[in-house]
């Protein structure tokens, strides 16, 4: 019984990532978060295996995607090169971090975090499609900002790839949407795989291998994989939709969620 909600969940939730064109943390955490919550009398995990379930799901999406970008334009791996290593001590400290944290503290971080890029999302000027290669060398400075705010980001709340990324890099960087499809995709699989590991690893060093319960790994493993499979099968099939459409329901969906964690974080 469980397995079915969790694969039901995990289905619902690939759908959604697959309408909105990202997937990860902003939609995997909070639906770890409801499956547990509507499986009755089952322990309700800690926010931080939460983001660990949401890891292993955005590695077995990313992966298979990033090693085909991995052969493509050498701007674009450059790119994707400087924010990684931008994000990799930054993912190191917010992972030991990570095993210190209220649980409350994390959910708040995360909502907080999300609600922010929701409103931004929302009421910010929509990027450009263009689907050149890059043209001017983009501000260093700003690369290694946004890669070490998503390096925290992944590691405290599992969000860091597209949901955080993409904005960043088109609203305020300045590259093209089409560019930073393939970097986000570069980037996400790289440091998700060192915060699965290193958080993990924290996670274990500080709290026994006997915190973690095999049989809520298999619920949000099956979740996961639900979800991924479920968003790679629907990606361009589901209905079209403008730009600017998209972009002010994903911003509404944002909001939404923060606010639906902050109030669960208080019940």
């Amino acid at each position: 019984m469980h397995y079915a909600i969790f694969s039901l969940i995990g289905v619902m939730t690939g759908l959604l990532m697959a309408v909105f064109g990202i997937g990860g943390g902003a939609f995997i955490v909070p639906a770890l978060d409801a499956a547990f919550w509507a499986v009755p009398n089952n322990t309700h995990p800690p926010f931080q295996l939460i983001v660990i379930g949401s890891l292993c799901t955005i590695v077995i999406g990313a992966l298979p995607r990033a090693i085909k970008v991995l052969l493509g334009d050498k701007k674009e791996r450059g790119v994707a090169n400087l924010l990684i290593l931008s994000a990799m001590p930054f993912i190191l400290l917010a992972s030991f971090a990570a095993t210190q944290l209220a649980d409350k503290a994390l959910r708040l971080g995360f909502s907080g975090t999300i609600v922010l890029i929701g409103l931004w999302t929302l009421f910010g000027k929509a990027p450009s499609a263009q689907s050149e290669n890059i043209s001017t060398k983009p501000s260093t400075y700003k690369l290694i900002t946004v890669g070490a705010i998503s390096g925290i980001s992944s590691a405290l709340f599992g969000l860091g790839g597209a949901t955080l990324l993409m904005p960043l890099l088109t609203m305020w960087v300045g590259l093209p949407i089409a560019i930073c499809v393939d970097i986000s995709i570069l980037f996400v699989s790289a440091t998700s795989i060192v915060s699965l590991a290193t958080l993990s690893t924290a996670w274990v060093g500080v709290h026994g291998p006997d915190s973690i319960d095999s049989s809520m790994l298999i619920l949000i493993l099956i979740l996961g994989v639900s979800a991924a499979l479920t968003q790679t099968l629907a990606a361009g099939k589901l209905v079209k939709m403008k730009d600017g459409i998209r972009q002010r329901l994903l911003g509404c969906y944002l909001i939404s969620l923060g606010i639906w964690v902050i109030a669960r974080s208080f019940s």
